[in-house]
């Protein structure tokens, strides 16, 4: 696996082009710039994936395929993880035999075993929870790691906190969790 601050860097570097300095992050127009952003149906343990376009559009060889079924903020979090593949590895063509050879992700991938899928996460926790924005929003609500406050005021910052970025509170708290370590 490649070391993660490259990794922060692009995101960061799309940041920056975007002229984002508050929370919820446009990733949608983002990705457009990159990718043709396509909603559908799909089994539910499918999140997303990268297609690559037989007729590129607009500059853009690459389809970001979204679940239309997840929530909205898991949707948001699968295109910035989508969008990290498309930038950080480099694809260029499929692997074809009889249609296209897709990369599920499997047990492995939600534990971040697999260093690709670990690059794409963190891609998109960098993009989608910018650390300056997270940490700001941490020291407004006063939260500190291995808090003492009681469990359901730290719980109820979490929350707001995830509202403002329209992220799911589990990935702001494992955000918060790399951030404060």
């Amino acid at each position: 696996m490649r070391r993660l601050e490259p990794i922060w860097k692009q995101a960061r570097r799309l940041l920056t082009e975007e002229k984002v300095t508050s929370p919820c992050v446009p990733i949608e127009r983002i990705a457009k710039k990159h990718a043709l952003l396509v909603e559908t149906e799909m089994d539910d343990d499918i999140s997303g994936m990268l297609v690559p376009l037989e007729k590129p559009t607009r500059g853009r060889g690459w389809a970001i395929v979204v679940n239309v079924n997840h929530p909205a903020r898991r949707r948001r979090f699968t295109i910035a993880h989508e969008l990290g593949h498309l930038l950080l590895h480099e694809y260029t063509t499929p692997h074809a035999d009889r249609g296209y050879k897709l990369r599920f992700r499997d047990g492995r991938s939600a534990d971040g075993s697999v260093a690709e899928e670990i690059e794409a996460n963190q891609f998109a926790a960098e993009l989608l929870m910018p650390r300056d924005l997270v940490l700001a929003k941490v020291n407004e609500h006063r939260l500190e790691y291995a808090s003492t406050n009681d469990d359901d005021s730290t719980a109820e910052a979490i929350a707001q906190i995830a509202d403002e970025f329209q992220v799911s509170r589990a990935a702001l708290s494992v955000r918060l969790a790399n951030l404060l370590l």
